[in-house]
């Protein structure tokens, strides 16, 4: 992922750090998507879908990549397919909404 999008964020302060499980780290797409505690049920079930089109073990050597598996789930993998994009775009849909309040 170029600059611009590994540093994305949604964060409206002035800092750099996840506002949302308080972790210290930089809140990056990554963070949202794979680690930030704040969203692992939303998390659970796009990793499910993940499992179910990739497989598990090919998912974990996804993750390792300098990626970490980012283009497979926005669609820019030539192996995934739009089950999986469909499920990232219910994530982030739902990590919205949580950080919204609702």
């Amino acid at each position: 992922m170029d600059d611009v999008t590994a540093h994305w964020r949604w964060n409206e302060g002035n800092t750099r750090l996840c506002l949302q499980c308080n972790r210290g780290v930089e809140e990056t797409v990554e963070h949202l998507v794979l680690e930030c505690s704040k969203y692992e049920q939303e998390r659970e079930s796009l990793m499910d879908v993940v499992h179910e089109q990739c497989g598990e073990n090919k998912w974990n050597a996804r993750c390792v990549e300098e990626d970490s598996g980012m283009r497979y789930l926005v669609g820019l993998d030539e192996e995934c397919n739009m089950t999986v994009v469909d499920a990232m775009k219910d994530f982030l849909v739902y990590a919205w909404n949580k950080r919204q309040g609702g």
